[in-house]
């Protein structure tokens, strides 16, 4: 059977990770694992996937012991259960025996819960590697034709937990929710400049998101708005943000052996 990492017909990303795998290890892959990047709106009461996320690729072990190693840190591996885990791998549950290669193109705390994609990879890894069934993520399939979901990262990152306060949605205004919501909460200053200056510039609505360590943020724009806000925010915070674009798509996660 052809390795996965040589097999062409798979897209290049999904190859890199196994073909990582197989020069760290000395041996192919069993299986590749993708688990996109979520934008918890509303406190999580609404989840929207987007293109970017996590991707595993492993084998099983038969120690029941599990082994993270990250294609971006090499040198940082985590072999779990343990007390010491690498900050990229924290919150990962040891719930079987593999060795994975980990690959999550989302920096921690930039609002698409990079953390939460890879402890869904791995956990789709480990279910699969288990022969359990492989539970689809609940992601919600929004009808925004014309819109944009513009992601802030304002670069902020701090030690201390983010508190959430309870928030119900009500009206089913996805853009006046946000700002309600927005509105609820004890944001940071950076959040609020950006919430601020993209309600100013003509989004339809905007509010904090919490992903730590991060203090980002999103607003719901008109798609011919987006270079407008976008100028708007960055004239309005210190650090030049970075942003990233959804258009709402069935992304899902997704196993390949």
């Amino acid at each position: 059977m052809t390795d996965i990492a040589d097999r062409p017909e798979i897209a290049p990303e999904l190859r890199l990770v196994p073909h990582a795998f197989r020069r760290t290890f000395g041996r192919p892959a069993e299986g590749v694992w993708y688990a996109p990047g979520v934008l918890n709106l509303l406190g999580g009461a609404v989840k929207v996937p987007a293109k970017w996320g996590a991707i595993v690729a492993g084998d099983r072990r038969d120690d029941g012991r599990l082994e993270l190693v990250s294609v971006n840190r090499p040198t940082e591996r985590a072999l779990l259960p343990s007390d010491d885990v690498p900050a990229w791998a924290s919150g990962v549950d040891a719930t079987g025996g593999a060795a994975l290669m980990c690959s999550v193109d989302l920096p921690r705390g930039s609002g698409l819960s990079a953390s939460e994609a890879l402890r869904t990879a791995v956990a789709l890894a480990l279910a699969d590697l288990a022969g359990e069934r492989i539970d689809e993520l609940a992601a919600e399939a929004l009808d925004l034709p014309g819109q944009r979901l513009l992601v802030v990262d304002t670069r902020v990152r701090r030690p201390e937990p983010q508190p959430e306060r309870p928030y119900t949605p009500g009206s089913g205004d996805l853009g006046a929710e946000l700002t309600a919501y927005h509105r609820a909460q004890n944001p940071d200053p950076e959040q609020d400049a950006v919430v601020r200056a993209a309600l100013a510039a003509g989004a339809r609505g905007a509010s904090m998101l919490v992903d730590p360590p991060g203090r980002p943020a999103v607003a719901l724009v008109d798609a011919d708005l987006v270079p407008a806000v976008r100028k708007a925010v960055t004239k309005a915070v210190e650090i030049p943000p970075r942003y990233l674009t959804i258009v709402p798509g069935p992304f899902k996660p997704a196993a390949l052996r």
